[in-house]
């Protein structure tokens, strides 16, 4: 038999991690790391080691199905499927126009490296601005309204390497394996904590949780849930009392330092200690160990930022960072700046703030919400807020949705509100899904187009170029032939973008062949046109490696552009008001739902991905409710016990699992689990979980600019439950 070994790495996640693939005969015989990349030393996580049994699965889809009058399904050529989705696009497109079309790219469309540009240039050609991505559902604070409204700092903000100090808010990186430059890198986080800690690395960890990050913190503030703003205000503010702020930095490159000083007056010690539930004297020590620096960035993960008040969060992380002076200056080395960009100096000087970034398309929502710029990994794009596409979708007239591509995604378990999100989604005139298996959302879906796996495709790091601390790059070919008649998530924006007669442009510059599809390495160089790296040199390469280019060397400031940094935008005075508000009825007595349930991510499953496989499945099926055993014991809760989890919004049951990590009186849940939000599947949620969102109205708590919805941070009650079980414990 025909024998080979290839470099790749995993696509399950953002992690990337490097691996070398045995093929037979075009059949997939071996996966394990690739211990020759040293920049991950052979670090894979238990996800990605089940890509075997992922591309194998007995379910999974291998042609596209269209859904018959009578609810069952047709398998069909993918040529007919796409012939017959254009129709139908071209028939909306003439009624309703172009914003009627929309499409939704979820978390796994991220690990495909060319669908994010392919799938904006086909919204640009069509003239439709209904642009989703899970970005929005999640952190469009960090990636989009923080820069827009503060600017930023041109020679970029000091990463782990560099770092005397870490300050990491509601992220837990050696489970998420998620991380933006600053806090533990993603690529192998374990060995780069403990690297970082051998070389006196003193890490501050904020999380309701003794997270696994908590636990090897140097001092962890176990917070109270939705209180991180007014952490950070306190922090902020002892900071500039105690003038342990870079007060040559702020005379030269910030802008309304005095004002926002005076605004969190109010946010002395002892205030932030009684609502945050922390003890005065630790809030007091992590500002003072995080002033003394020198160096080290301040960070959040997805825990505040789907909590309350997660625009103002993000704008103080990045005071916190500004005023403590944490960035570059002019003659030192940025330690990364990428591999697959262009050359370009980097200057030490603020970038000011961009309000144009906010100003986009207006949703039919409200004015105050809107199409986003989002800073990403292909340069800025904008992008409509998926908290509030359901609404898109239900509100009648002039712009609403009628047609939705649902790309590596399931907006039914992941969009916040699930009874609305699911109403929506049974609305649709065309409901559009490609993916490898039959999700909740797929399962509603008029045409299921069967995709590619991250093996059987060609792809390259763009999503991750910046986020190495050394320049790395990874251009994997395909490890085998995929069988069936599946294609790529990308290739579904080109083949209905030439049925419909568009001219498509990466990056609105790059115009691709509309007559033959292009290969994945054609769409690839356009995507990196004049990189530092040209994109030949890595794909000739196996494996990834850290490229020997230049170092980028800080420039001094350019007068005639420097900026400066707002430290009090327009709106910020209302929102610490509110974040005020919110924490001052804290401290009453909540009777009626004395618990805080937060988000959470689990080992063992990359969102609704996981589950459906026998190794992941064997460790857990369902996303328990978290709690203290000292609360299930007050409670009269036994370990194990389904229980019922109510909001003033709706209810859901749950396996109740004591975790002494949990802070007391906080309830700790993964979201993207469950079924439809009738119940029907409540009687399954050892098998299927529960879905938070069902907890949740995503108009309850609206953020300015994006509607982003509040997940984390919800008020509710814990019971036994009420219906009998109808299977045994596992």
């Amino acid at each position: 038999m025909a024998s080979k070994t290839v470099k790749t790495y995993c696509r399950f996640c953002h992690a990337y991690c490097p691996m070398e693939a045995t093929v037979e005969d075009n059949r997939l015989i071996d996966l394990v790391p690739d211990t020759s990349n040293t920049l991950y030393g052979g670090y894979t996580c238990v996800k990605g080691r089940q890509l075997p049994e992922q591309l194998y699965h007995p379910e999974r889809i291998n042609c596209s199905l269209k859904k018959n009058a009578d609810g069952s399904r047709t398998e069909i050529s993918s040529v007919q499927a796409l012939d017959e989705i254009a129709d139908k696009l071209k028939a909306i497109l003439k009624e309703y126009g172009p914003r009627a079309i929309a499409s939704y790219n979820g978390t796994v469309s991220f690990q495909n490296s060319a669908t994010h540009p392919v799938a904006k240039a086909w919204h640009v050609a069509l003239d439709s601005p209904s642009y989703y991505t899970s970005i929005t559902i999640d952190q469009p604070a960090k990636v989009g309204i923080g820069a827009a409204r503060m600017g930023f700092w041109g020679g970029g903000s000091h990463t782990w390497r560099d770092a005397n100090v870490a300050l990491i808010i509601g992220n837990n990186t050696l489970v998420s394996h998620f991380s933006i430059p600053g806090g533990v890198p993603s690529f192998s986080p374990s060995n780069a904590l403990r690297e970082g800690k051998k070389r006196g690395v003193k890490v501050i960890c904020v999380d309701p949780r003794r997270s696994e990050l908590a636990s090897r913190a140097d001092l962890h503030l176990q917070i109270k849930p939705g209180q991180d703003a007014v952490l950070l205000a306190g922090l902020i503010s002892i900071i500039l009392a105690e003038e342990l702020h870079d007060k040559a930095f702020c005379t030269d490159h910030i802008e309304n330092l005095d004002l926002l000083e005076d605004s969190l007056a109010r946010f002395t010690p002892d205030y932030v200690a009684e609502r945050t539930e922390l003890d005065k004297n630790d809030i007091i020590a992590a500002a003072r160990l995080f002033a003394a620096g020198p160096r080290g960035t301040a960070s959040t993960g997805t825990g505040p930022e789907m909590g309350p008040h997660p625009n103002l969060i993000q704008h103080l992380v990045q005071t916190i960072n500004a005023i403590c002076g944490r960035h570059y200056r002019a003659g030192e080395k940025l330690p990364n700046a990428g591999v697959l960009g262009p050359e370009a100096p980097r200057y030490a000087q603020a970038v000011p703030p961009n309000p144009e970034w906010l100003q986009g398309v207006r949703s039919r929502v409200s004015d105050d919400i809107g199409e986003v710029t989002v800073l990403t990994a292909n340069g800025p794009i904008k992008e409509m807020p998926t908290a509030v596409c359901a609404d898109e979708i239900l509100m009648e007239g002039e712009g609403q949705i009628k047609a939705l591509i649902c790309i590596g995604g399931n907006p039914v378990l992941a969009w916040p509100g699930q009874e609305k999100a699911h109403e929506a989604l049974k609305s649709l005139d065309l409901l559009v899904c490609i993916d490898y298996k039959l999700s909740a959302t797929a399962e509603m879906a008029d045409y299921v187009i069967g995709s590619k796996l991250c093996l059987e495709r060609e792809d390259l790091t763009v999503l991750t170029d910046i986020w190495y601390e050394e320049p790395y790059s990874h251009y994997t070919k395909t490890v085998v032939e995929a069988e069936g008649d599946v294609i790529e998530e990308w290739e579904l924006f080109w083949e209905l973008g030439k049925r419909l007669g568009l001219n498509m442009s990466i990056n609105q510059q790059h115009p691709l062949d509309m007559e033959n599809c292009p290969t994945k390495y054609d769409v690839l160089s356009k995507m990196t046109t004049d990189s530092r790296v040209p994109l030949e040199d890595i794909y000739s390469r196996e494996g990834g490696h850290t490229y020997d280019i230049p170092d980028v060397v800080i420039q001094p400031a350019d007068p005639t552009t420097a900026g400066r940094m707002d430290l009090f935008p327009e709106g910020l005075s209302e929102e610490i008001e509110s974040a005020v508000r919110d924490a001052d009825a804290s401290l009453l007595a909540k009777n009626d739902y004395p618990y805080l349930l937060i988000s959470r991510r689990m080992k063992n499953t990359f969102n609704s991905t996981g589950p459906e496989l026998s190794v992941l499945a064997a460790k857990g099926t369902t996303n328990p409710a978290f709690i203290n055993p000292q609360d299930l014991a007050a409670l009269g809760i036994q370990d194990g016990e389904v229980i019922s989890v109510s909001s003033a919004r709706g209810e859901i049951p749950a396996v109740a699992q004591g975790a002494p990590d949990i802070k007391r009186g906080v309830v700790s849940m993964s979201h993207c689990w469950g079924g439809a939000p009738d119940g029907s599947g409540d009687d399954k949620v050892r098998e299927i979980g529960a879905n938070t969102n069902r907890l949740i109205d995503n108009l309850d708590h609206p953020e300015k600019y994006t509607g982003m919805a509040r997940h984390s941070a919800i008020a509710v009650k814990l019971s036994k439950t009420v219906q009998p079980e109808t299977q045994e414990h596992v």
